[in-house]
């Protein structure tokens, strides 16, 4: 099959024809979790007749083989960094999921907050800088308190609130998206709004995987503190999953024991992440995107089974299009049904 790339600007107008010729890589990162996507390209710069990009031009990239239409949109994109070099002479670009050169997203505020749920300061939260809000409804679920925002951006108080509670928080264009981590939700054979696909990927397709296991997160429980309103006293909430080793202690204290509860059981799931991990690589597929869940066949435990895409890597250049995942186990939570499993082609 014939790998394409198509860069369009914000407008819809088609870059490709006047950079084609030019293009010597063009790469793009997906993550699961907090980091932005990344767009990456590589021109031949000989002759000096490229025009080169702006900070803050937006680029749609989409790729993937002219045989499998559609060809997969792999996001909106902001330029944000742009370098010239030589000999030879080339220019490199890139660009950023989320718009963090004109976002007033990360500048620190002081500010003082009442709301009730974590869905209530997320959506106060968009609206103040003109965002579409994605949020799982779970968050109704998550009661706040009086938070104080001292010196704080907005960008780092969600953060701090979503990773406490092995939640994720993207922003990708105009939209904040916040929900737990993908290894939590369980998929599906399609895709749904806070449900990921499951795809089925033979041995026979990959060309190299490494799998590693450590030590480094074996804990068995994990503990969180939080005060007894009615006696004032600091009290201990463990929870475990029934795994060998030692407690780990959370640095923070909560403020209600149902608090302390959701961070032990987040930082628990996290752990459980930690323990194993799985590299992979094959001929380029960009249908496979971070936070989808696969199904692993043809290959001895503990490889085969369900995995979690943690972080997708699509590369065009010389040698064709490949594709590089990082993968995680799935949390219990998250595991697919067996009927489930069967379906998936």
């Amino acid at each position: 099959m014939r790998p394409v790339v198509y860069l369009l600007s914000v407008d819809g107008a088609d870059l490709t024809e006047t950079l084609i010729d030019r293009v010597t890589r063009v790469s793009v990162t997906d993550a699961e979790g907090f980091a932005s996507d990344v767009l990456e390209v590589e021109l031949d710069d000989r002759g000096q007749r490229v025009q080169l990009p702006a900070v803050g031009d937006k680029i749609r990239c989409l790729m993937g083989y002219l045989e499998r239409a559609p060809i997969p949109v792999l996001g909106d994109f902001v330029v944000d960094e742009v370098r010239l070099s030589g000999p030879p002479l080339s220019i490199s670009f890139t660009a950023k999921g989320a718009d963090l050169v004109n976002t007033a997203l990360r500048a620190p505020l002081i500010d003082d907050g009442d709301d009730e749920t974590l869905y209530d300061l997320a959506r106060r939260i968009a609206q103040r800088h003109n965002l579409t809000p994605s949020i799982h409804p779970d968050a109704r679920r998550i009661s706040l308190g009086h938070i104080d925002q001292q010196t704080e951006s907005d960008m780092a108080l969600l953060e701090r609130l979503a990773r406490a509670r092995d939640w994720v928080l993207r922003l990708d264009a105009d939209r904040l998206t916040l929900r737990p981590h993908a290894a939590a939700l369980p998929p599906a054979k399609e895709a749904r709004e806070f449900t990921p696909p499951i795809h089925r990927l033979d041995a026979r397709r990959i060309t190299r995987y490494d799998y590693t296991t450590n030590a480094r997160s074996r804990y068995g429980r994990v503990r969180a503190w939080h005060y007894d309103p009615d006696t004032g006293m600091r009290r201990p909430v463990e929870v475990s999953d029934g795994g060998d080793g030692p407690t780990l202690d959370l640095r923070h204290d909560a403020k209600s024991e149902a608090d302390a509860r959701a961070a032990a059981e987040g930082r628990l799931r996290q752990l459980r992440r930690a323990e194993g991990s799985l590299t992979l690589e094959l001929p380029g597929d960009t249908r496979l995107l971070a936070g989808h869940h696969m199904l692993i066949t043809g290959l001895s435990d503990p490889i085969a089974g369900q995995w979690v895409i943690e972080r997708a890597q699509h590369t065009l250049d010389a040698d064709g299009l490949k594709t590089r995942l990082e993968c995680v186990p799935p949390s219990a939570t998250g595991r697919a049904s067996q009927s489930l499993i069967e379906e998936v082609e």
